[in-house]
C-alpha cells in the first residue's frame, strides 16, 4: 500500500470513529437537569412509601441493560420487579424514606443521584424492622421520561428504635 493510501485510510477511519465534540451543559441546563432527576428521586420516594407496585416499577427501564445491587445480590429488571412484586404485598406500611438527596448532572440526559435513607416497614403480622443505609441511582432519560438504569443500595439493620 502506498503511503498516500495509507494516509488516506488512517484520515478515514479517523473520521469515521471521531464523534463531534458535544457542547458543554450551560449552567441553566445543568440546573434543569439536576432538577428534573431531584423531582423523579422524589416521584421514586413517594411511589414507595405509598406501597405502590406499579408507580415504583414504572421507574426502572425495562430493559437488558437495567442492573440494581443490593447489598451483595445483583437483580435484573425482571428479577427486581419480581422481588418487589413478591415483597411488597406483605408489608401494612413503610415510613421513612430518603435523607438529603444529591443529584451529579452527567450529561444532558444522564444523572447519578444518591442519598442515605432510613426505612421503617411494618409487615401485615404487626412486626417492625428498621433499615438504614445509601442509595445510588444512574437515571438516564428516556421517551417515557427519566428512568433508573442502574442502582446500588447498602442497608444494615437499624437498632436506633429499638432502645
Amino acid at each position: 500500500m502506498s503511503c498516500i493510501a495509507r494516509f488516506a485510510l488512517v484520515t478515514i477511519l479517523t473520521a469515521a470513529c471521531t464523534r463531534p465534540a458535544a457542547t458543554p451543559l450551560t449552567e441553566a441546563e445543568r440546573a434543569a437537569v439536576a432538577d428534573s432527576v431531584a423531582a423523579a428521586m422524589q416521584s421514586y420516594e413517594d411511589a414507595v412509601l405509598a406501597l405502590d407496585l406499579e408507580r415504583i416499577i414504572g421507574h426502572y427501564a425495562a430493559d437488558s441493560q437495567f442492573r440494581f445491587i443490593d447489598n451483595e445480590t445483583m437483580y435484573s429488571y425482571a428479577q427486581l420487579t419480581g422481588h418487589v412484586r413478591q415483597a411488597f404485598p406483605s408489608l401494612r406500611s413503610l415510613e421513612g424514606g430518603f435523607g438529603d438527596v444529591r443529584v451529579h448532572v452527567l450529561s444532558r440526559d444522564a444523572a447519578l443521584a444518591d442519598a442515605g435513607f432510613l426505612d421503617v416497614f411494618t409487615d401485615t403480622a404487626g412486626a417492625v424492622t428498621r433499615v438504614r443505609g445509601t442509595v445510588t441511582w444512574v437515571w438516564a432519560r428516556r421517551p417515557e421520561g427519566w428512568r433508573i438504569v442502574h442502582g446500588h443500595a447498602a442497608g444494615f439493620p437499624d437498632t436506633a428504635g429499638t432502645h
